[in-house]
């Protein structure tokens, strides 16, 4: 599906469509999905089914095909690129959009690093070659080491070897980057833990120097529960001042919220996230604020399941004082999650996708676990997700 410029306004936003919501789910997918939710609502059960799940990979019991027909379903487009061109398919139908995201955690060696920049440069040339999809996602610890991203952000200096091997990593990134300009994809680069981001966000501005000088081809992410990142988004837009280049700003919320509390009080160092809900939400609808200030000079992506700041953009979007609102934001949740947000943000005109991960089975399980306890940690989530499915099963009379 080619991205298309909407001139018009967009309809009003209604999350509350649940007719909208589900409208690509069959019965029987509606049913798992239920099913599903209600055992990661309970967030115990969830840490307890990771770890087995984990070790009964590890011990090769024959547990692929369970996996494949459940939380995979729910959460994974398939286990190639192939198979994922039918959800791809499924999700254009109802005018959703989709990021395309190989599934594959952090390497830990040069040849897996160079297989994740292969596989994810294939995504590109059927990107190019099928039209069905303009998005990708690139996490960093895919395509170079962890250790290395922490020792240039702890200000430590690298061995000869190491220095060689974190070029390697540039060098993935430009190449992956570059097919994407000349393709028309565009490259959202996934945010990590603080003590790894430091160099990820210089990565991520260099390539927006090298790459976004006509248009957003690459994507820096915000973790908005992070209290020092309004201060980077404002220093971002003072960096690139002058410069003819648009910023590319994803907006999330954050994922790693309980690992950097519990690491903050194991090492005695100041949380780097906020303690309070409330203040990652100010800060993120602020940091919506300076995005728009600035639409001129850059392209946003609103990353969130949050109702309250979707409902919020879209409004401001629906104000009419945003030129080429399609093509300067978009709006993504993850798919198997937000349904929703997704579909009804589709439905209205605005510029919507799902983050759409593929994978093997057993390569993409620590995927799947960081997504289940995600699903267990945003407050409500998975009660909101639940009652919306209850209420569609009710209008459809699959339950009395």
């Amino acid at each position: 599906m080619q991205q298309i410029t909407n001139p018009q306004l967009p309809k009003r936003f209604d999350a509350a469509n649940l007719q909208v919501a589900f409208s690509t789910k069959t019965d029987k997918e509606l049913k798992l999905a239920h099913w599903l939710l209600s055992i990661l609502k309970h967030p115990m059960l969830v840490k307890a089914g990771g770890l087995v799940t984990v070790w009964a990979l590890k011990v090769h019991l024959p547990i692929k095909a369970l996996i494949r027909k459940t939380i995979y379903r729910l959460f994974c487009g398939g286990e190639t690129a192939q198979e994922a061109l039918q959800v791809v398919q499924k999700l254009a139908s109802a005018r959703v959009q989709t990021v395309l995201d190989y599934a594959a955690e952090a390497q830990e060696t040069e040849e897996g690093f160079d297989k994740v920049r292969n596989e994810i440069l294939r995504n590109i040339s059927l990107a190019n070659q099928t039209k069905s999809f303009s998005y990708i996602s690139v996490k960093l610890t895919g395509i170079g080491h962890k250790h290395i991203f922490q020792k240039l952000t702890e200000g430590e200096p690298l061995s000869h070897t190491e220095n060689a091997a974190f070029i390697r990593t540039e060098v993935r990134l430009d190449a992956i980057c570059k097919a994407a300009a000349e393709a028309g994809v565009t490259v959202y680069i996934d945010a990590e833990e603080t003590w790894l981001q430091d160099p990820m966000d210089s990565l991520a501005e260099g390539m927006m120097r090298r790459y976004n000088t006509k248009r957003a081809v690459v994507f820096n992410t915000l973790q908005m529960y992070r209290n020092d990142r309004i201060e980077y988004l404002h220093d971002c837009l003072k960096r690139f001042t002058n410069e003819q280049v648009i910023l590319g700003i994803k907006l999330v919320r954050g994922a790693y919220l309980e690992k950097e509390q519990q690491r903050a009080a194991k090492y005695d160092y100041l949380s780097p996230v906020f303690a309070q809900k409330e203040d990652t939400d100010r800060s993120f609808n602020h940091a919506i604020d300076i995005c728009l200030e600035n639409l001129d000079r850059l392209e946003l992506c609103c990353a969130t399941h949050n109702e309250f700041s979707t409902t919020y953009l879209t409004r401001r979007i629906q104000k009419g004082e945003i030129k080429d609102h399609y093509k300067r934001i978009h709006f993504s949740q993850l798919y198997g999650m937000s349904d929703n947000l997704t579909y009804n943000l589709a439905d209205a005109g605005f510029n919507a996708s799902k983050y759409l991960p593929y994978g093997d089975v057993a390569t993409a399980v620590p995927y799947l676990i960081r997504r289940a306890e995600e699903n267990t940690s945003i407050a409500g989530q998975t009660g909101r997700e639940l009652y919306l499915l209850e209420q569609e099963m009710q209008r459809r009379s699959l339950v009395s």
